[in-house]
């Protein structure tokens, strides 16, 4: 099977990794930190690994209360993708659904990247 075959079956989504970086405005020379775009349509295979250790949790905000659920997930890609630790990885399956998660550090095995992905979002 080749790389083609690979990422056609096993790749169904896509993702555009940001990572968080020094970078001049060319209009006013001022340097600020911000998230940036370092790869973008990544093929991709998300896979849920279940809730964090907090699962839902009631926070206050805006003087009301609402639950956020902190989410834990694996991403799967190509072993020569340049993913980090912190890295914010915007992530459009296959379906529609769209996640921004963190970055874990990654493990490289010889035929992919295992990335541990973490974020959390208020239950609507």
């Amino acid at each position: 099977m080749n790389e083609a075959e690979i990422l056609a079956m096993t790749y169904t989504d896509k993702c555009t990794i940001e990572r968080y970086d020094d970078h001049e405005d060319p209009e006013t020379g001022v340097t600020e930190q911000s998230y940036q775009a370092v790869s973008e349509d990544l093929p991709c295979a998300l896979s849920q690994s279940g809730l964090g250790s907090s699962g839902n949790l009631a926070v206050v905000e805006n003087t009301g209360m609402v639950n956020v659920t902190y989410e834990e997930q694996k991403l799967f890609l190509m072993p020569s993708v340049d993913i980090r630790k912190g890295d914010r990885i915007q992530i459009t399956q296959s379906t529609g659904q769209q996640h921004t998660l963190f970055a874990k550090k990654p493990f490289a095995y010889s035929s992919h990247l295992e990335v541990n992905l973490s974020g959390s979002e208020i239950d609507e």
